[in-house]
């Protein structure tokens, strides 16, 4: 914790400050990893800060002594970190002396992170020509941001690591900064390529696509293997997505209209033509779900073919039509071991459609409706049970774990019914994981399962007994 207040204070010999307490923890030679909070002001028990709400007396020489000696406790105590984290949650204070305090402590993270990691994390930090040019932050492995917004200094931290890199992870950007990560910003018109990059997060690339937008030609990640990326991809070159097809490993990205027009024309999502592709995730984007869903089930064919050594296929938030001709259709790769299709809701012929037709899925992950039986009830009655129990009482599913992500159905009731009747069905189920969203509502979930389990339909297949039902996020 970087209390900046503290730090403000002259600090004696025999009084408890920050480097005082580090030093008490004598020497951590095992210890990789640092995170410092910048703070202003002290934790209550509520969790809120206690901040000064009146003038400090301000003492720059104070803070810099202080920022020195906290550097060498930390060196000493800790001489293997390799690992930094900055995060920046100091409240903004409308006064003046406080502020100084508060930003003098801040533009001292450069001092602060001290020797070179390999990894650096900067959440709400603000960039400084310091920052960007000393030596602590460059060959770095990987770097993760809280808000990239292409301005100079941070592009400039992140090319100049562009050799080095294997992890980028920003948590959020705007699509024209994204881009501009790929041109050399002393140079606009020199492509920067990230030889050693690979992995890349987005966790949310927002903004509008410019038509005119200019995009490499050539891929700027030779390398890379996972790529995640919610809102809007920027990278979508045909030359970038081409690449992809020959390294690419692990593949969640949320998709508009734009990127299906682009997949279309040049038939980059062909059937097999990623060739080591094992996670596949494509999801139509949260702007353009709510009224346009027809288009997933295109988008679930796409998804389902592209690789033919895929291990796990997410078909998350989608609204699929016609599910039988889905499965009919879509040849899904003998390599497919893990199914996760939550909150794309399905009724017991879907699930049972989707689970036959892929009997080398180990393990699913489903959410199940009631909404085309028109159910007038809140439970199922005995005779509808043993329909379904008949119709599937031979089938080729062999999944082993089950996760219920959510359902809509008529009652809870009827909730817990069908996800019983989905294990007695498929006998080589063991575990049931039911997503803990809302407590209280999984909690009846499960009484409502046990109280099923003693229906006249269920009674008498013992096996259901060592079956493990629990609430937990088994994905």
């Amino acid at each position: 914790m970087v209390n900046a207040e503290n730090f403000n204070a002259k600090w004696s010999p025999r009084m408890s400050n920050m480097a005082s307490i580090i030093r008490e923890l004598g020497l951590l030679r095992s210890v990789r990893s640092v995170t410092y909070y910048f703070t202003l002001g002290y934790p209550h028990i509520d969790g809120e800060y206690i901040v000064p709400d009146s003038d400090l007396v301000y003492h720059a020489d104070n803070i810099t002594n202080n920022i020195n000696t906290f550097v060498a406790a930390v060196r000493d105590a800790m001489p293997r970190i390799r690992n930094v984290r900055a995060y920046n949650y100091r409240p903004v204070i409308s006064i003046p002396s406080v502020e100084q305090v508060a930003t003098q402590v801040l533009e001292s993270v450069t001092k602060i992170i001290d020797r070179r990691p390999d990894h650096l994390s900067l959440a709400h930090i603000g960039f400084t020509d310091e920052l960007v040019a000393s030596p602590v932050t460059e060959l770095l492995q990987s770097i993760l941001l809280s808000d990239y917004q292409g301005r100079e200094l941070e592009t400039v931290l992140i090319q100049r690591n562009a050799s080095t890199l294997e992890k980028l992870h920003i948590e959020t950007a705007s699509l024209s900064a994204c881009l501009k990560l790929v041109w050399d910003y002393s140079q606009p018109s020199e492509l920067v390529v990230f030889t050693s990059l690979k992995h890349m997060i987005i966790k949310w690339a927002h903004g509008q696509r410019n038509p005119n937008e200019r995009h490499p030609t050539a891929t700027p990640f030779p390398r890379l293997e996972t790529l995640v990326c919610r809102g809007f991809l920027p990278f979508i070159a045909p030359a970038i997505l081409t690449d992809f097809q020959t390294h690419l490993r692990h593949l969640d990205v949320e998709a508009d209209q734009r990127l299906l027009d682009i997949y279309n024309q040049d038939e980059i999502f062909t059937k097999g033509s990623f060739k080591t592709l094992g996670y596949v995730s494509l999801r139509w984007g949260y702007y353009f779900n709510s009224n346009t869903g027809y288009t997933c089930t295109p988008l679930a064919y796409k998804s389902a073919g592209l690789s033919d050594c895929m291990h796990t296929l997410c078909l998350r938030d989608m609204r699929l039509k016609n599910i039988s001709l889905l499965v009919s259709e879509v040849q899904f790769p003998q390599t497919l071991r893990n199914l996760d299709m939550a909150n794309t809701m399905l009724s017991i012929d879907d699930a049972m459609a989707i689970l036959i037709m892929c009997p080398q899925v180990l393990k699913a992950n489903l959410s199940l409706t009631d909404v085309s039986l028109n159910l007038e009830a809140d439970t199922l009655t005995t005779e509808e049970i043993v329909k379904y129990q008949d119709r599937y009482r031979d089938n080729a599913a062999r999944i082993k774990y089950l996760g219920l992500k959510s359902w809509k159905c008529k009652s809870v009731q009827v909730a817990a019914e069908f996800a019983l009747l989905l294990v007695d069905v498929v006998p080589s189920i063991t575990r049931v994981c039911i997503a803990p969203n809302l407590l209280s509502t999984q909690v009846k979930l499960l009484e409502d399962i046990n109280a099923a389990r003693k229906r006249s339909a269920f009674a008498s297949h013992l096996r259901l007994d060592s079956v493990q039902f629990c609430i937990d996020d088994c994905w």
